[in-house]
Order: structure tokens, then sequence, then C-alpha cells
């Protein structure tokens, strides 16, 4: 499983691949080419959707790591308030 740093760099590298086409659609447009070409921005969009699923999916690795930090902490506060009783039964 990757981490969501490694998450958040394909991400990145998504988005920089999508400017890159959108950018050589547009010069082939200035090249007296079609317009636009359609390729291209087709396949743009289509990283920029590959960006976004690769952010949702780092995001939701950080969420469940949360979850498990906040069952984990959950589970040393009992175990300090047993402890804490169990102290305070010793002592009477």
């Amino acid at each position: 499983m990757s981490t969501s740093r490694e998450e958040m760099n394909k991400a990145a590298t998504l988005e920089t691949v999508a400017a890159d086409q959108v950018e050589a659609a547009i010069g082939e447009g200035q090249r007296g080419s079609s317009p636009f070409s359609i390729g291209l921005l087709l396949e743009a969009a289509q990283k920029e959707r590959e960006s976004l699923d690769a952010i949702e999916e780092s995001m939701e690795m950080i969420r469940l790591s949360l979850a498990q930090r906040r069952r984990a902490i959950d589970q040393q506060e009992e175990a300090l308030r047993d402890l804490s009783e169990s102290l305070n039964y010793d002592r009477r």
C-alpha cells in the first residue's frame, strides 16, 4: 500500500502532465492545426480525473490512519483508568 505522500506526489505529477497536454493542444491550435486538439484535451481531462482519484485515495488513507490512532488513544486511556482504579483500590 502506498503512502499518502506517494499518492500526493502521484496526483501532482498527473496534474503537471494534464497541464502540459493542455498547453500542447493550445500550441497546436496556434500552429494552424485544429483550433484545439480534442485528443490532447481529452487526455488532459483524464489525467486530471486520475489526479483527483489519487488525492481522494490519499485522503481516505489519512482518514483510516486517524481512526486507528483514535482507537489506540482510547485503549491507552482505558488502560490508564484501569491502572488508576487499581492503584486507588490497593491504597485502601
